[in-house]
Parts: structure tokens; C-alpha cells; sequence
């Protein structure tokens, strides 16, 4: 038993990012020069409740606001977004803000973005543990080591948009924010030892997905991964996404080594819905009873603010 928690810890250690099963809703998330890709007003958002059975379980909130710019003649694309990472009475948060240049390249546009936040630290996400309450009937609980930290977190990506492909590079957190200062010197090995002095480790993420009309006009098949990896861990997100008449979708994705998901969502009034549900066969999530996840998108022009010229008649007609 001692083996397995050991290696659920290994499994949750390697990753900060939070591997959303609807991960092609958070796009700019995983990657900041997604900012204003869609060409309007997006607000996105998905809340995902992993393993429900154990208590004390991750639940995770992001939420998401970007539009395109022009400016000096150019294309550029803008975004906020924050993340609720809630483990417990533990509170991780993070508000972030994202700014994309886009440049006609090919048959796509190139777009360059990064990204500023500020991380808000009440627990290491990397250090979870499961264990047992021998308080309430050997209930399943999960531990974190808690922490108390401001630190600035910088992101950078890159990526190529067509109408029916896009593949994008992230490099997350290149300033490396540490949970607290070391308190005393040594080499970085001493930190990466003691999770409580370690920092949010330097990881990439690669997403690509393209959009295939197979059969029937109306029906679209939709591949897409997300590939997240810090050197020492990576994970392999893939889904295949089925949509119907632009309005109703559904599929299935496998989540790296843990499990797989299914997938459905439609349209309703202009707001996209989504809903996910994760069975997993190994890791802390096996025997969880599975995990939960909600989205949402909405989009609208971003000419439905400008004024409309005000009608006037030719004095010479008067």
C-alpha cells in the first residue's frame, strides 16, 4: 500500500498545470498566444471537481476573457484569465493578463503571446498525498503542505491558426516561482528535495487539433492533443471531438496514463455548454468515483459595441 501512495506522489509532483479533460476550452490557458485566435469577444470558463469519493479532492475554477485589437495597423490580441485551485481549506489562485502579436503567414496567422500573472500560494500543488482518516471510518482524504507566497509567474508561446488547423509551443512559468525563500544556501538539488522550498518547475505544452468534414456536410470530426511536460514528467491528453451541425457535440479522450473521459455539449442560445465525466484506471483517481467537469464558451462580435453612424439628411433635401 505504501508503494502505491508513493507512487501517486510521483505522479502528482511532477505537474503544476491542471489537465482539464475539455483542454481545447482553455486554450489560452495552456497557451497565451491563443489570446483573440477566434477573431471576437471570448469568455470561457470550466470548472472541473476531481475524484469525488475522496475527500478534500482538487477542485479547480478558470475563467477566461480575450478579443483581437488593432492598433498602429496592426493585429494584435489581448486576454485575462484566472485560475481557483481549492484543495481543503487551501486556496491556490492565480489572475493573469495576455498579449498577442499576429502576423499573416501562409495560408494562417502566426501569433507570438505572453503572458504576466500573479500567483497567490496557500499550498504546493505538486506535494498531494493520499491518506487515510481514521477519524471518519478510514475515509480517503487527500494532504497538502501548505505554504504562504506571492510570486510573479511568466509564460510565453507561440502558435499557427489556419480555419481548420491550429498547433501551438507554450513555455509555462519561466521565472520559476518558489514557494519560499530557501532558508539556507545550497544547490538547487537541496530545493528540488524538499517540496516546501522547491520552485514551480520550468514545463512545455504543445496542442494541436484540425477539423475534418467526413461523411456528411454536417458532421465534423475534430483530433486534437495536448502534450504537457516538465522533462521529468509528460503527459499525453488526446480527444476526438464529433460535431453536428455546428450545435452538438460529443467524444471521447484519453488522459494520459490515468484514464479516459467522455465527453458532450451543445450550443443554447449562442453559449456553448459542455460536460465531461473521467474514469480512471490508475493513480489516486482509481476507485475515486471518477471526476466531474463543466464548461463553457461565449462568443460575440467585437463590432457589437461601435456606435453606429447617426442618420442625417443632405440640408439641400430639407
Amino acid at each position: 500500500m505504501s508503494a502505491f501512495f508513493l507512487f501517486c506522489i510521483a505522479q502528482m509532483q511532477a505537474q503544476w498545470d491542471v489537465p482539464f479533460n475539455q483542454f481545447w476550452t482553455a486554450k489560452t490557458y495552456y497557451n497565451p498566444s491563443f489570446a483573440g485566435e477566434t477573431g471576437k469577444i471570448q469568455i470561457s470558463g470550466i470548472y472541473n471537481y476531481r475524484w469525488t469519493n475522496i475527500k478534500d479532492a482538487p477542485k479547480h475554477l478558470f475563467l477566461s476573457m480575450d478579443m483581437p485589437v488593432e492598433f498602429l495597423g496592426l493585429q494584435h490580441g489581448i486576454g485575462i484569465q484566472t485560475l481557483s485551485n481549492v484543495t481543503g481549506n487551501k486556496q491556490n489562485t492565480l489572475f493573469a493578463a495576455q498579449y498577442t502579436f499576429n502576423q499573416k503567414f501562409g495560408k494562417g496567422i502566426l501569433r507570438i503571446g505572453v503572458q504576466a500573472g500573479m500567483l497567490n500560494l496557500n499550498f504546493d500543488a505538486a506535494s498531494l498525498q493520499l491518506t487515510t482518516d481514521s477519524a471518519k471510518n478510514n475515509r480517503k482524504i487527500i494532504r497538502a503542505q501548505p505554504t504562504d507566497r506571492k510570486s510573479l509567474d511568466l509564460n510565453a508561446g507561440i502558435s499557427w491558426t489556419t480555419r481548420n488547423f491550429h498547433a501551438g509551443l507554450a513555455a509555462m512559468h519561466l521565472n520559476q516561482p518558489s514557494f519560499y525563500p530557501l532558508r539556507s544556501p545550497g544547490p538547487p538539488e537541496n530545493a528540488k528535495a524538499d517540496s516546501i522550498h522547491s520552485r514551480i518547475p520550468l514545463s512545455y505544452n504543445f496542442m494541436a487539433g484540425c477539423n475534418i468534414n467526413v461523411f456528411h456536410p454536417l458532421v465534423e470530426i475534430q483530433p486534437m492533443a495536448l502534450l504537457m511536460t516538465s522533462l521529468t514528467d509528460t503527459r499525453l491528453h488526446t480527444a476526438v471531438r464529433m460535431v453536428y451541425g455546428k450545435k452538438y457535440s460529443a467524444g471521447v479522450s484519453r488522459n494520459g496514463k490515468e484514464g479516459c473521459s467522455l465527453f458532450a455539449g451543445a450550443i443554447i442560445k449562442n453559449i456553448e455548454m459542455g460536460y465531461a465525466y473521467s474514469m480512471y484506471t490508475s493513480g489516486i483517481g482509481k476507485g475515486s468515483g471518477g471526476s466531474h467537469e463543466v464548461s463553457f464558451r461565449y462568443r460575440f462580435p467585437i463590432d457589437l459595441f461601435r456606435r453606429e453612424p447617426m442618420p442625417y439628411k443632405s440640408i439641400r433635401l430639407l
